[in-house]
């Protein structure tokens, strides 16, 4: 039996309380020149606001490391679970990228920070590009 036909794709998951897939609702936005890029496989979309903690305003690089680290646990590329905001943050913390007082902040966190947080939770190498749009 293989992980892809085991799970439901585009309901709630038996396992979280976390929509899976929802991009697979939606329909084209249908803006001019515009184009669709779609993430391959499952993954759980995590939420600000979600699981009972209140992270509006602060919480959206932390819900996109979630949702990215549902995705590598659904792939079978990791045992380990999604962290949370508390566990993000002691993670950064122990790697020397923020202060002592970071962790249990409601200080927000950036592509970078997600980028580290998500080589060192899974052992992964992660190359970050800077473009300039001139």
């Amino acid at each position: 039996l293989s992980l892809s036909r085991s799970l439901d794709f585009c309901c709630r998951s038996a396992l979280s309380e976390h929509l899976r897939c929802p991009h697979l609702s939606l329909a084209p936005a249908g803006v001019p020149g515009g184009r669709e890029y779609i993430v391959q496989g499952l993954y759980e979309y995590y939420h600000y606001l979600q699981d009972a903690f209140d992270d509006n305003g602060w919480g959206c690089a932390y819900r996109s490391l979630q949702t990215i680290c549902s995705w590598f646990l659904l792939h079978g590329y990791s045992a380990r679970h999604v962290p949370s905001h508390r566990e993000i943050q002691q993670l950064l913390f122990d790697m020397k990228v923020m202060q002592a007082d970071f962790v249990g902040s409601r200080q927000w966190i950036g592509s970078m920070e997600l980028g580290w947080a998500l080589q060192n939770w899974f052992q992964v190498c992660v190359v970050c590009f800077c473009v300039c749009v001139c």
